[in-house]
């Protein structure tokens, strides 16, 4: 599955070049001849394919098919965390057989075995939700996009067919159940021979490559005395033709798996479908009658797409290269794993996810040391993009100049490195060859993601205290008109108290310039005389609010009234409310018997 470690191509990977150039006329041949051919003869095919390479020890394979039936029978309400449970159990049996004393079983076998414990899982899993979604009574477009194209629990025989599918069965692409059965029910497809080999036109150049980089830098030279005699940068750039040499060979392998897929026609959906990786169709499509119905330019194998070359090399983040890199595989860690790891801890939720996929790979030490540091990077990427962003106002993606060339260049090399660094892990394997070339290095890409997270860490530091700062000047400048305005406040209480007034506006002595006033009362802020208030003047014994006693001589405001007015019904004489009085003549007019309003 990851490629050997040999400079030139090892028998298992001649047998599994074989296999998959195989598949490409056996897709031709039984595509176009009706469901049961492509369900049984796609089956048969599998189940012979399996036989030949992994002898009796397919019976791994089919021990765990069976085991995974008898839970969706027996368990239909947990039957996706059970067979988890129980195929990921089954690997680890299957990969200690000197503990039971049972024989060594081929790479195929175990490469076999990888993806029944793939597709199984994902199985139960959509069952599952396709029961729960029948007793909440869902519709069928919310059971479509939550569930694929599967519409009834499956047989045993639908599950067998599925399971042994020749395509993919080696070397993957994953694929869901719901994706087998729209290939063996749908419509008659029709991918010509240009079209395959269009699809593989670069793998002929990348392998080539692959195989004069591996001889040319062979892997096993970090296992020498002599490497380690070399210069630390040479022994760091030892692992750049290494990782180069084995993405070129799996790049191979994928492109021709793919290539078998689009001969036979199986992922192959309307593009208005928006199929993706691993998951199938994710939105609402309808199934034409014939292929031909739509143009070619409006159909594509996104479902089975399993890596995508340009973009794992030229995508300068980390995070991008993991998603597009065994782009299936992917997508089935996150859908059914990444999911149940605890979503208020990203970086345990991650080496949660990167530990499963370590141990499904295998249990070699050198795998799950590297799986566990990608944890480590994703982290400090995050970190580190959050930090410019912050810093320069705008996300790395929108920064532009020289600024945002430089860095996203230097995001880039990073990436190709620490995924060197990393893949030495699978090529290695062993723990301790692992650590002894990452020991040779000092460990440096192990510790330079540790400084970013530092660096990153103490940014953030440093822009929450100048936050702060700019808050505390903010806060003393709020607290300068607070302690103006209390000035004030005590000023004006001094006025009344008869003290003399400190700070901006004394109080005015009687016979004050421009200002005075009798009493020795100032308009705007006044010292009354006793009982008078700022807003109620003192007024003369009697004083009623809404029945006041006004001396004689009352203002054009208070007009002097008769004794005994009352404020609901006052007696006024013409004479005293010259705005507000009636004349007598129109008041007799109105009550010829009444003298007054009253």
């Amino acid at each position: 599955m990851l490629g050997g470690r040999g400079a030139a191509m090892s028998r298992e990977e001649l047998t599994y070049l074989a296999v998959l150039l195989g598949s490409i006329p056996v897709g031709f041949l039984i595509k176009d001849r009706g469901p049961r051919w492509r369900q049984f003869g796609g089956a048969a095919v599998g189940a012979g394919l399996a036989a030949l390479t992994c002898g009796c020890h397919a019976l791994h394979s089919l021990g765990t098919v069976l085991g995974t039936w008898a839970i969706l029978t027996c368990l239909p309400r947990h039957s996706g965390g059970a067979s988890l449970a129980w195929t990921f159990g089954y690997l680890l049996f299957f990969r200690t057989p000197w503990v039971w004393g049972l024989p060594e079983p081929p790479p195929y076998a175990n490469a076999l075995q990888l993806l029944i414990t793939l597709k199984m899982v994902s199985m139960a899993s959509d069952v599952q939700e396709l029961r729960e979604a029948g007793r909440k009574e869902v519709t069928s477009l919310e059971t479509r996009l939550m569930i694929g194209s599967l519409r009834r629990v499956p047989s045993l025989i639908d599950i067998l067919c599925y399971s042994y599918c020749y395509l993919g069965l080696l070397t993957g692409p994953f694929y869901r159940l719901g994706t087998h059965l729209d290939w063996v029910w749908g419509f008659p497809t029709s991918p010509t021979l240009p079209k395959v080999l269009s699809h593989l036109r670069w793998a002929p150049v990348l392998g080539i490559l692959g195989i004069l980089v591996s001889r040319a830098w062979p892997a096993e030279q970090v296992m020498t005395p002599e490497f380690l005699a070399r210069p630390w940068l040479a022994r760091l750039a030892q692992m750049v033709p290494v990782f180069l040499a084995l993405r070129m060979r799996l790049y191979v392998g994928w492109i021709c798996a793919e290539g078998g897929f689009v001969a036979a026609g199986l992922g192959l959906y309307p593009k208005n479908a928006r199929a993706e990786p691993g998951r199938g169709p994710t939105a609402e499509w309808e199934r034409p009658e014939k292929c031909a119905h739509l143009p070619a330019e409006l159909w594509d194998f996104q479902s089975i797409r399993t890596v995508d070359p340009w973009g794992t090399e030229l995508g300068r983040r980390f995070r991008g290269g993991l998603r597009r890199w065994n782009m299936t595989v992917q997508w089935w860690l996150a859908a059914y794993v990444h999911r149940r790891g605890p979503r208020q801890y990203p970086l345990l939720r991650n080496a949660w996810t990167m530990l499963v996929s370590a141990y499904w790979h295998g249990l070699h030490g050198g795998q799950h040391l590297a799986f566990l540091t990608v944890p480590l990077w994703l982290a400090a990427e995050a970190a580190a993009e959050a930090a410019l962003g912050k810093y320069f106002g705008v996300p790395l993606d929108q920064l532009g100049g020289w600024k945002g060339f430089l860095l996203r260049g230097g995001q880039w090399f990073l990436k190709m490195r620490a995924f060197e660094y990393l893949s030495m892990g699978f090529v290695l394997r062993g723990a301790a060859a692992t650590l002894r070339f990452w020991a040779s290095v000092h460990f440096c890409l192990h510790v330079l993601p540790l400084l970013i997270l530092l660096a990153a860490a103490a940014g953030g530091k440093m822009a929450a205290k100048g936050r702060e700062k700019r808050r505390g000047k903010g806060r003393e400048g709020e607290e300068e008109e607070e302690e103006e305005e209390e000035e004030e406040g005590r000023g004006d209480a001094q006025v009344r108290r008869g003290e003399p007034r400190q700070g901006g506006n004394p109080k005015i002595q009687e016979g004050s310039v421009d200002l005075k006033i009798q009493g020795g009362r100032d308009p705007l802020n006044a010292e009354f005389q006793k009982g008078g208030d700022a807003l109620n003047p003192e007024i003369q014994e009697g004083w009623d609010l809404l029945n006041p006693k006004i001396p004689e001589g009352g203002g054009s405001l208070n007009p002097k009234f008769q004794e005994g007015w009352d404020a609901l019904k006052p007696k006024i004489e013409a004479r005293e409310e010259p705005l507000a009085t009636k004349s007598q003549e129109l008041r007799k007019r109105i009550d010829p018997n009444s003298q007054n309003l009253g």
